[in-house]
């Protein structure tokens, strides 16, 4: 009974919403006011707006978005803006698709990536520029 218990509990903590990419993310300065997240396991460069917090795992994620658990499996990043009251994610291999997201793909490298994108989003300069794949200079 105890070794059940055990694998149990193993089994639910091992588990990560967070692709094995993320770590390898790094936040880099653009432009003034945004942000370059670089990911060279994925061949991944994603230009975004600057004001939002961003999550690379669990613990970060929790830090900013303490009630909710992540709508997402396999997240490469998570970024939550106060300022636009919205919060997104940047996903690997998405499969959930909850009505109250925008979502936009692309495949980069042989990968599906997604952005899922909160609809309430303010603005629609807001909502476009975060949807769009860009590759920073």
């Amino acid at each position: 009974m105890n070794k059940l218990i055990f694998l149990l509990f193993f089994a639910v903590t091992s588990c990560t919403t967070f692709s094995r990419y993320s770590p390898h993310n790094k936040m880099e300065s653009c432009v003034e006011g945004y942000y370059c997240i670089v990911n060279d396991s994925l061949h991944l460069k994603y230009e975004t707006l600057g004001g939002f917090y961003f999550a690379n795992n669990l613990k970060e994620y929790r830090k900013i978005k303490v009630k909710n658990k992540p709508k997402f499996k396999n997240i490469i990043f998570y970024g939550k803006s106060n300022i636009l009251d919205t919060d997104y994610y940047l996903i690997l291999n998405n499969e959930i698709y909850p009505k109250n997201f925008y979502f936009k793909e692309t495949v980069i490298n042989n990968k599906k990536i997604t952005i899922a994108l909160n609809s309430n989003t303010n603005g629609t300069y807001n909502k476009d520029f975060i949807l769009n794949f860009r590759l920073p200079k």
